[in-house]
């Protein structure tokens, strides 16, 4: 059955232009509508460490009873995220096949406002609220990398930002490293004397053809999609040239293994052809694993139960905020809202699995609730 409230709330949202340090828009609207909700709001200035525009926002609602619980997701988009128009066709959304949907992650923000709707309209008593909506997320986390966790009361929360129908959870994710390599080689006449050059560029290639990428193992993979060269003629021999990508995994030796490897290859590649090489390798954020005995998990299986669904603990391929939460002592996991492909113009979202997400996210607080008013 349609929630309408819902539904207008997300195309509200949607057609809110939004990127990556360009969330004042959609942040100004977010903060009017916590505190239509009782929420007291503040803002940083986490924007300004990546050259953004905003600050996270964070609203918290004292509560009737013990505890703190936390719930999060993100206000950016990747590009290609301005101007869209969403399609509503058999139940499930679109854009218009001209840019992405950008339910990654509006889809998780909305279900967080209708939980949190939920539960106050319900009148009964309830712990503290912690809503954290950040900036900067697909740019490698940079709004959950500034922020202080010191400010939250909670050491558990969902974080409403992952793809699947729902019931899925996501209680596993990789770290990665961001890797590159400048190659320094010699210009030469092409033509005249192609023999007193170094190449870069196609030492950049011998690099990349004998370096182990891909799929690594099934929980590592390493991906260089970014080339470029210094040398804009043909009849020049090509003096510097330049890749970099990433590399996972949710087993952090294995990461920091083939980091090691990765700068050793490089630099042995160029030192085989005299030249030169700078490498770079920059941790972006860790691997977590929350084991199934933990409270967070509990409580999620608790609230799938009430609502008849059937909770899935999954790995996850991509980073989200909660890998940066984790890493400084929380407890947190990944909440999926009925959305696929995201980060393409195939994204799409099931509207059911979006209604019921706004239900799951009332579940959670109600049945944490619970374990204090028990006490």
């Amino acid at each position: 059955m349609k929630n309408e409230g819902m539904y207008q709330e997300l195309i509200e949202l949607l057609t809110t232009d939004s990127a990556s340090g360009k969330e004042t828009a959609i942040a100004e609207k977010l903060m009017k509508k916590l505190k239509a909700l009782g929420f007291t709001v503040t803002q940083d200035q986490a924007g300004e460490t990546f050259g953004g525009g905003c600050g996270n926002v964070y609203g918290v609602r004292e509560g009737e009873l013990d505890g703190a619980l936390l719930f999060s997701s993100h206000m950016d988009r990747v590009p290609n995220g301005l101007g869209i128009r969403p399609v509503e066709k058999d139940g499930i959304l679109y854009s218009d096949g001209t840019t992405i949907l950008a339910a990654d992650d509006i889809s998780g923000v909305c279900a967080i406002l209708e939980g949190v709707r939920r539960v106050l309209d319900s009148g009964r008593p309830l712990p503290r609220l912690e809503i954290y909506f950040s900036v900067g997320e697909e740019l490698a986390l940079c709004g959950a990398v500034c922020t202080d966790v010191s400010i939250f009361k909670s050491r558990m929360g969902y974080i409403f930002d992952s793809p699947g129908r729902v019931g899925r959870f996501v209680n596993a994710a990789p770290g990665r490293y961001q890797l590159g390599a400048e190659i320094t080689g010699l210009a030469a006449h092409a033509g005249n004397e192609p023999e007193k050059g170094i190449d870069a560029a196609k030492i950049m290639c011998d690099m990349l053809s004998t370096l182990r990428q891909g799929r690594l193992d099934p929980v590592s993979t390493a991906n260089f999609p970014m080339l470029s060269t210094g040398t804009k003629v043909p009849n020049v021999v090509c003096d510097f040239a330049s890749f970099s990508g990433e590399a996972r995994s949710r087993d952090l030796k294995t990461l920091k293994d083939y980091v090691a490897y990765f700068e050793n290859h490089c630099k042995e590649v160029a030192a085989k052809k005299g030249a030169g090489i700078k490498v770079q390798t920059q941790e972006a954020f860790l691997p977590f694993l929350i084991s199934e005995d933990e409270e967070v998990m509990a409580v999620a299986r608790t609230a799938c139960q009430k609502l008849g669904l059937e909770p899935r603990f999954e790995a996850g391929g991509g980073g989200m905020d909660a890998n940066i939460y984790n890493a400084k002592g929380m407890s947190t996991v990944g909440v999926a809202t009925g959305y696929s492909k995201n980060h393409t113009k195939d994204e799409q979202l099931i509207l059911e699995d979006f209604y019921k997400s706004g239900e799951l996210c009332a579940a959670l607080i109600e049945t944490y609730a619970e374990t204090y008013v028990s006490k």
